[in-house]
This record gives C-alpha cells, structure tokens and sequence, in this order.
C-alpha cells in the first residue's frame, strides 16, 4: 500500500501535478507552431517548369488516348468533347489506360 500512495515509482501520483502537466503541454504546443513557422524543409519539392496548353477544343476520348501514344509522357490532358470538363488519360503500371474525370 506504501507504493500506491507515493506513487508507482516514488513520484507523485498521476492526479497530483494534472493540471500542472497539462499547462506544460500547452507551452509545448506554442513552442512547436513557432518552430514549424520558421522551418524551411531542404527537401521540398520546388517547381521548376510550369507549362499552359491550349484546352479550348474539346476531343474525343479515343482522340487522346492516340495522342497520348505518340507523346513522351505518361499522361495527357485533354477537354472532353462529351463533358466539356477537363480530363486525363494516363499509362497505368499495370498496363492499359487510366482515365481522370471531375465528378458530375
């Protein structure tokens, strides 16, 4: 019973110091948000070329599944003559074509 009331390992038990604990945590957590603030990441990714591509005639999805054959990416965007939305076809890993649309 002695080791219940001075605690499990000798300290105070749980109870005694909570709410001094929990101030502690919210120190913690200021001190954190200024840190994040002012760390720049080394290894952010940058962007290094930006492209624009004319999107204002829509193609059929056979049309840039073709193009996207005789290009030297692995996707392509294109302005879907059915939805008038812009879409993406893209290689899959697996094989075949993927297809990227917006939601109706």
């Amino acid at each position: 019973k002695e080791r219940r009331l001075d605690g499990y390992h000798g300290g105070p038990n749980m109870g005694e110091n909570l709410a001094d604990v929990l101030n502690g945590l919210d120190a913690d957590d200021d001190a954190t948000e200024d840190e994040e603030e002012s760390f720049i990441d080394p290894e952010q990714a940058v962007v290094t070329k930006v492209k624009s591509f004319d999107l204002s005639t829509p193609i059929s999805i056979k049309e840039a599944i073709f193009a996207l054959d005789y290009i030297d990416h692995d996707f392509y965007v294109f302005r879907d003559e059915d939805s008038n939305e812009v879409s993406v076809v893209y290689k899959r890993n697996a094989g075949g074509v993927g297809l990227i649309q917006p939601e109706q």
